[in-house]
């Protein structure tokens, strides 16, 4: 409206109108810039508020004193600036306003996971269904969870069973099936079934929660290249207000017109507001972070976007990480087939991972068992239809005499220098079946290792399996640099000495025997399933617990901080062609002058182009 009656109206008393529109701007809808640059200046800080307070004021009183005090000036020096002063301001707001846009955007994950929080939630009070806040839920009770329903804490099924949808959390993009016995994680969405689960924490404790609070720690952190760029602006700003002046008097030295060298000296004010440089880091690491929360990785430590490039070594830590850390039976010899329900039912009756994963194998029937005994670090031993039934070691069989033939004996040889781990069955004093057990190798692991050794990375497997597995395994996977019989203090002077020889290590591991070693790395990634988040060591968390997830957050982080640094590029770019511009140098060569509407036009577009660029970590193809 001001720009509208400068140009367009020919009223006689128009001056004194847009003097009452742009007073509103810059005191009502601008007072915020006084009030922010007076609270930084109290503190010892000029901050980009200041500049924009400096020359806004600039033009406006000077077109205050022209309006009303118009004989103490040339009547070549008698033009107004209101409708400058009330442009950079407005022009300015909407740069913040699309940046606040953009950051809305960047931190949409954040807000998908606060819509995945329930706000009521049913739970088992003396066997009736009751209504309560979410957030009341403590640890013990039972809560049920029906078709839809978002599931609000942490727990472990022990009635019934449902289909959940956690890929909010993990990245899992398949639904799962949850039934008794399994975990089930808060923010995750029951899509069929019906079940009841036993709280294992409070609902406030939830990883769900842990995972939000994790987000926002990390996003408040800044590496170092942004506390620089935080110092840069610090210095500017006073350095700005020093350079304006000298370009007033410079013009008013050779032109001894005030109008005219007020132009450029509050251009300068306002095309250096440095939005850019202030928003070149925070706007790339809230996207970064965003984006890597979607993939399933939960970057805890923003340092790793400038560290991520200096990192050539990898070292993994085997169980748990390049293995599934759950055991299976991957082949056996038996006497007959009737053998396989004693199997079933002795390791039925143990918790031992190894029984686990024959239980898993041989589900058959269970058999009445008398005198059942579980032998610590050896095996059971139960009677069986009157038979005496061994269920164990090596160790076990001599220790009881057995007679063990020699197709077993050449079955255990065999199969232990692959690094599995062999039990044998034995029915009254003889060897009538063995078991080969192992951990299973992730499907992905392959995939990943051949991937980072292509892009030039050292490969290491640190293990504290015996030496015949851990050179399997490192084997399969095409890994030449193996330690094993390690202890989770071994680890840590072995990334110890990597880091003495001048290599930038990345540590990934389990989180818990790792947490020395993960801690001592230059990048710590841990692998989980979902659980204790708060508790877990290093400097990023991959939730989908796949491999391939390693990539995505390498390439991440890689590319936010391509990202950062094009963005300070860009921002000093500017300023180092923008200040000369706005100060007239310029002038001599075709007469123009950049006003201070069109330099407060440049700043707001400036920072807007640094936050798009910093958006595009929101849909970059991995």
């Amino acid at each position: 409206m001001i720009f509208f009656i400068k140009f367009f109206v020919s009223w006689s008393y128009k001056e004194y109108i847009i003097f009452i529109l742009a007073s509103t701007v810059q005191f009502y809808i601008g007072f915020d810039f006084y009030k922010s640059s007076i609270n930084a200046l109290k503190n010892k800080i000029a901050d980009m508020n200041l500049l924009v307070v400096v020359g806004t004021s600039a033009a406006y009183f000077y077109s205050l004193f022209v309006l009303f005090f118009p004989q103490f000036f040339p009547e070549t020096s008698r033009n107004t600036y209101f409708e400058s002063a009330a442009a950079i301001i407005t022009f300015i707001l909407l740069g913040r306003y699309l940046e606040t846009k953009a950051r809305n955007k960047a931190t949409s994950f954040m807000k998908s996971l606060l819509n995945l929080k329930p706000q009521k939630s049913i739970i088992i009070v003396d066997g009736k269904e009751i209504e309560v806040d979410a957030d009341s839920i403590v640890e013990g009770d039972i809560v049920v969870l029906k078709k839809g329903d978002k599931v609000p804490v942490d727990g472990i099924v022990i009635e019934g069973s449902c289909e959940v949808n956690q890929s909010a959390i993990t990245g899992e993009y398949m639904p799962v099936l949850k039934e008794k016995g399994q975990n089930v994680i808060s923010g995750s969405l029951v899509q069929d079934g019906y079940c009841k689960i036993k709280a294992l924490r409070n609902a406030k404790s939830s990883v769900l929660n842990q995972i939000i609070k994790t987000i926002l720690e990390a996003q408040s952190k800044k590496p170092p290249i942004a506390k620089f760029a935080d110092k840069v602006v610090y210095y500017f700003v006073p350095t700005i207000i020093i350079i304006s002046i000298l370009t007033f008097d410079i013009w008013y030295f050779f032109t001894e017109n005030f109008q005219l060298s007020l132009i450029p000296s509050v251009s300068v004010l306002i095309i250096a507001c440095p939005c850019a440089l202030g928003l070149a880091t925070p706007i790339a690491v809230v996207s970064l972070i965003g984006r890597s929360a979607k993939e399933g990785i939960l970057i805890k430590n923003s340092d790793v976007v400038e560290i991520i490039n200096n990192v050539k070594t990898v070292v993994f830590d085997k169980t748990g990480t390049l293995t599934k850390g759950k055991l299976k039976v991957s082949s056996f010899i038996l006497e007959n087939e009737g053998l396989k329900d004693y199997l079933y039912t002795l390791a039925s009756k143990s918790n031992h991972p190894i029984s686990k994963a024959m239980v898993e194998k041989f589900e058959g029937s269970v058999l009445e068992v008398e005198n059942f005994e579980n032998i610590t670090g050896k095996g059971l031993r139960a009677v069986i239809n009157r038979e005496i039934v061994l269920n164990g070691s090596l160790r076990l069989m001599k220790e009881n005499n057995v007679e063990i033939p020699k197709k077993y004996i050449e079955f255990y040889e065999n199969e232990t220098k692959k690094g599995k781990v062999v039990v044998f069955l034995a029915v009254n004093s003889k060897v009538v079946g063995v078991v080969s057990i192992e951990d299973e190798i992730r499907e992905e692991a392959n995939e990943v290792i051949s991937k980072l050794k292509k892009e030039g990375y050292e490969i290491l497997m640190i293990t504290g399996d015996s030496k015949n597995t851990a050179l399997e395994v490192a084997k399969k996977l095409g890994i030449d640099n193996v330690y094993f019989e390690v202890f989770p203090e071994d680890k840590l002077k072995i990334v110890e000495n990597l880091q003495e020889e001048g290599k930038k290590v990345m540590f990934v591991g389990d989180g818990i025997n790792d947490a020395p070693a993960m801690a001592k790395a230059d990048v710590g990634l841990s692998m989980s399933s979902g659980a204790d988040i708060a508790k877990e060591t290093g400097d990023a968390v991959i939730l989908s617990n796949n491999l391939k997830s390693i990539l995505k957050f390498i390439k991440l982080s890689k590319e936010g901080n391509k990202i950062i640094k094009q963005n300070l590029f860009w921002a000093y770019f500017y300023n180092s062609i923008g200040i000369p511009v706005a100060a007239g140098i310029l002038y001599p060569i075709n007469g123009v002058l950049l006003k201070p509407v069109f330099a407060s036009i440049a700043m707001s577009f400036s920072s807007v182009s640094v936050v798009l660029n910093a958006l595009r970590l929101q849909v970059k193809r991995l």
